[in-house]
């Protein structure tokens, strides 16, 4: 049996943007991950990024012997930023910066949980006509515990046999 990962940053990003869908169901064609090459930002669109992910502990294992498996769970901490382009940016990016770490985040998310807003920043840029366009920048922790399985064995019982060492 090969080792199979729990929850991987796909599932996350979807995670997210069913949460920020659920604030903005304008939003369908805005909402993206980003690194999307060569394909142009929609309108007032919302880019989604993982920047990292650390360990918050130490591996706990865990045996389930009736299946011959092992499990090997971790504590993460990812760190994900959200960029708010357009006229809706500021709007946007208050509306997730408020909500983030509140009952409403906590209880709209499952795979995950909102930790805190490590920082909300406005920071236009000039795009390719040159001209300003407006930006915000969230960036957001979150809490995620993914598990590996893996194939274990198990002994019910062992039969030990003493030889004598000569005397």
């Amino acid at each position: 049996m090969p080792a199979e990962l729990s929850l991987e940053h796909r599932e996350l990003y979807r995670e997210v943007r069913q949460f920020l869908l659920d604030l903005f169901p304008d939003a369908t064609q805005q909402i993206v991950q980003g690194f999307q090459n060569n394909s142009p930002l929609p309108n007032n669109a919302v880019v989604m990024q993982i920047l990292f992910d650390r360990n918050m502990d130490e591996t706990s294992t865990y045996y389930t012997p009736a299946e011959d498996k092992a499990h090997a769970q971790n504590s993460v901490n990812a760190r994900l930023q959200l960029d708010f382009y357009g006229p809706l940016a500021e709007s946007r990016s208050r509306t997730v910066n408020g909500l983030w770490k509140s009952y409403y985040g906590a209880d709209n998310m499952s795979l995950c949980q909102p930790l805190y807003v490590h920082s909300r920043d406005r920071r236009p840029y000039i795009n390719d006509s040159n001209m300003y366009e407006d930006r915000w920048i969230l960036d957001l922790a979150l809490q995620y515990n993914p598990q590996v399985t893996y194939a274990q064995d198990f002994a019910d019982s062992a039969g030990v046999t003493v030889t004598p060492v000569g005397a």
